[in-house]
């Protein structure tokens, strides 16, 4: 495996976990977890954007590049959104599967 490619995985998973947390939960879980919940979430947002059809950031990244000069991967925003809103629909489970648990 690529190197590069394992930390682009564990910032964007850090990034879109802690948007997530503070969207849903307006507040922050901890490096980690949010690292975790962003990787989950990449799996559910790639998995649902793959099954719409849809490519999240598609040139986003052209346009960065073109007007700051930066050179970030061609995937990185659509990993990005595909993760954070992946996230976002695992707490927004995770909440509705909670509430009847909790008035047992």
């Amino acid at each position: 495996m690529d190197y590069l490619n394992l930390l682009i995985m564990i910032v964007v998973g850090i990034i879109s976990g802690s948007l997530a947390a503070r969207i849903v939960k307006g507040d922050n879980f901890g490096p980690l977890i949010n690292g975790l919940l962003g990787i989950a979430g990449a799996i559910v947002g790639g998995f649902l954007f793959k099954l719409l059809g849809l490519t999240p950031g598609q040139g986003i990244v052209t346009m960065i590049s073109d007007t700051f000069g930066v050179e970030l991967p061609k995937d990185f925003v659509g990993m990005l959104v595909s993760a954070t809103i992946g996230a976002v629909l695992i707490l927004i489970v995770a909440r509705f599967v909670k509430k009847p648990l909790q008035k047992n």
